[in-house]
């Protein structure tokens, strides 16, 4: 009866304990969730605040990205452009190239024909028979055409082209040269005389000249021509005795021997 009156007076009082215990813990948890929410709050602000400027950042990157394409959009125009420039620049460059290359052709072929004009304007060198000296172009030209005709033949052109030089040219180098040739083209017209004036104008004027011996041979024969046979036989000694070595006065030798026998035979035929 005691313990139960005890049990029934201290109920009340753990009633109210329990009460106010349950009381804090249900307001503790109201107090934790409030907690909850804000800090649920605070970090959905934060994340939203960490999303904006992450959009910021990379609307700020896009913007970037955007600004170096169009740099390397007008970087690859400007290499289109600068390979362009080049490519044109090099055409111009291998034309003035071949536009230099062709006017130095065209300089040095101008030059060449300055030259060549020069040089026929310009006394040359000639070594002729034993000698040397200096003749004017014309001069050689009408000189080496007369021989051209000479060697055709052509005894009246070769006579007239010769007398022509000397007369144009009086102190002519090829003076005593001209002289035996001419001889030699009135000896091929059968005009003996001529020719006999001739080759005595060589002897007269170079008596030491090369072809001294064989004009005097040639003389010879056109005294044989003429048949004055003592004039042919003195020119024979006079040019064995004047031009011993030479090859015409071992023909005019020749020459003499042969007479000799002949007339010996003759001799001998009329005896």
């Amino acid at each position: 009866m005691g313990a139960a009156l005890m049990l029934y007076r201290v109920r009340p009082w753990v009633l109210a304990l329990a009460s106010a215990c349950g009381a804090l813990s249900a307001h503790a948890g109201l107090l934790d969730d409030d907690e909850a929410r804000r800090a649920i709050l605070e970090l959905r602000q934060q994340r939203a605040k960490d999303t904006e400027s992450s959009n910021a950042k990379l609307s700020a990157l896009n913007a970037q990205l955007d600004q170096v394409k169009r740099s390397l959009v007008d970087l690859n125009a400007q290499i289109e452009q600068l390979r362009g420039d080049l490519a044109k620049q090099s055409g111009q460059n291998e034309l003035l190239a071949r536009d230099l290359s062709e006017l130095q052709r065209h300089q040095k072929d101008l030059q060449q024909g300055v030259d060549e004009r020069v040089r026929k304007l310009e006394p040359q060198t000639v070594n002729l028979d034993g000698k040397t000296f200096q003749v004017e172009p014309e001069e050689k030209a009408l000189f080496e055409d007369a021989l051209a005709k000479l060697r055709q033949a052509d005894f009246a052109g070769g006579a007239a082209g010769l007398a022509g030089l000397i007369k144009r040219y009086p102190a002519t180098g090829y003076r005593e040269s001209a002289l035996y040739w001419q001889g030699n083209a009135q000896y091929g017209l059968r005009n003996y005389k001529e020719a006999l004036v001739s080759f005595r104008a060589l002897l007269s004027q170079a008596p030491a000249h090369a072809r001294a011996p064989e004009a005097m041979l040639s003389i010879a024969n056109c005294h044989t021509e003429l048949k004055e046979t003592k004039a042919a036989r003195k020119a024979l000694d006079d040019l064995i005795k004047n031009y011993p070595d030479s090859e015409a006065a071992q023909a005019a030798r020749e020459r003499l021997a042969s007479a000799s026998t002949a007339a010996a035979k003759a001799q001998a035929r009329k005896n």
